[in-house]
Parts: structure tokens; sequence; C-alpha cells
């Protein structure tokens, strides 16, 4: 069962650990991040950020569907936590996305701060707008007690 999809460049931290995890009583997280899949050394500091009853996957953005459907039917509580934007769209094009947190996407080149700790491009928020007009709820949600908002219109 998928409790949370939820974009956060920083991936496995303090906050989805302590917070989120905690919160929604997640027995997995699936990292959808094609760097991470690919790196021996980013997937060993993943695995030392688990607690040991939380089991971790780790899966390619190309893979993620499959990885999604086994879920779907499986009984146990996962986050789902993803880098990027444009992640989230291609896995929403064949994989279709119910929900959609933004929690921490930090500031660099071409982003602006929308709220809290996430920026955005122009672009990167238009992605998200699609995502909304396909019937995504995309939503910002730093910690589960704060209140729920949406992205920006503009």
């Amino acid at each position: 069962m998928i409790a949370l999809i939820r974009l956060d460049d920083r991936l496995i931290h303090g906050q989805v650990m302590a917070v989120w995890a905690r919160h929604l009583k997640i027995n997995r997280i699936l990292v959808i991040d094609d760097e991470s899949a690919a790196d021996a050394f980013a997937l060993q500091l993943l695995e030392l950020a688990m607690p040991a009853h939380i089991r971790l996957s780790v899966s390619t953005v190309a893979d993620a569907p499959a990885a999604l459907k086994a879920l779907s039917t499986d009984g146990t509580r996962t986050l789902v936590l993803l880098k990027r934007v444009e992640d989230a769209m291609a896995l929403h094009a064949t994989a279709p996305l119910a929900h959609l947190n933004l929690g921490n996407l930090g500031m660099r080149d071409g982003r602006r701060l929308i709220w809290r700790t996430v920026a955005l491009s122009p672009a990167e928020l238009f992605a998200l707008k699609q995502l909304q007009s396909s019937g995504v709820d995309v939503f910002l949600q730093m910690v589960p007690s704060d209140d729920r908002q949406r992205p920006p219109t503009e």
C-alpha cells in the first residue's frame, strides 16, 4: 500500500524518517531515482539511514511502474520518494499518480522559492500544473502537522 508519494531532493533524511515514516507507520521506503539506483555508494548511504524495521527498495524511473504495481497489492505501508519533478512526470506517464507531496526542493539556478523549502523553475511549476490538470492531488506539506497548501498558479 502506498501511503505517500513525496518529492524531496534530499530523499531520506531526518524529517522523512523521524516525522513522516513514524506518522504514516511506514514499513518500506521506495526511492525512485536513476542516480541512486546506479551508485553503490549512494545505495550504502541510503541503507545506513534506514532503521531496522523499515525496508528500503531503490528503483530506476524506468523500472518504477512495475515496482509500484507490486506495491499496490502488497499490504506493506510504503513511502515513495522522488528527487525531481521530471521523474514524477515520467512516472505519471506510465503509472498514474493519485497524489504528490512537495517536500524539500532546494534553490538552484532558474528556481525561485514558492513556499518554505520548495523552490521551482518555471518549467517545473508548469509540469506540476499539468499533473494537477490530469487529476493528481499536488500539495505542499513539509510535515504532517502542517496544513496542506496548493502550489501557486502563476
